[in-house]
């Protein structure tokens, strides 16, 4: 009889046992999902602060190579590139200071319109996750438009 007792106390600790170990499992995969979550929120917010940092430097130069040699003196920028008659700039920042890291890349294409006043530009603004040269998948995207008046234009 002592036997028996001992067989179902032994048989409920191990249930115990188990039920404890799939608590901790459960508890363990809800902090991984909410670190990658947490990453995840802060790529996307440097990549809305690193879009909206170009928009605002667009906004203030129509000339495309200018406006490339005035990024390269941003914060981080570790690379700007003008394609003039394509009518892109290719921008790559780093944001983790490691040489051989991801860094955002960003694509801003500028489309022109003529007006009476001057030159109405729309930028769209691309944010890539990627190493330089090869994007992965978009992040975020952006469109800003500007007017530059004949006399910031040239003409």
């Amino acid at each position: 009889m002592n036997n028996k007792r001992s067989i179902a106390f032994t048989v409920e600790l191990l249930g115990l046992f188990i039920l404890l170990i799939l608590v901790i499992v459960m508890i363990t995969q809800v902090f991984v999902m909410s670190r990658a979550r947490t990453i995840e929120a802060r790529h996307l917010t440097q990549a809305v602060m690193m879009a909206q940092s170009t928009a605002e430097a667009a906004s203030s130069e129509h000339d495309l190579s200018l406006l490339a040699e005035k990024l390269k003196g941003m914060d981080n920028v570790q690379s700007a590139v003008a394609d003039v008659s394509g009518g892109s700039l290719d921008i790559v920042f780093d944001t983790d200071g490691n040489l051989k890291g991801k860094d955002f890349c960003i694509v801003l294409h500028r489309a022109e319109e003529e007006r009476e006043s001057g030159v109405y530009t729309t930028d769209s603004i691309e944010v890539y996750y990627c190493v330089p040269g090869q994007h992965e998948g978009k992040l975020y995207d952006l469109s800003a438009g500007s007017h530059f008046t004949a006399e910031e234009v040239g003409s």
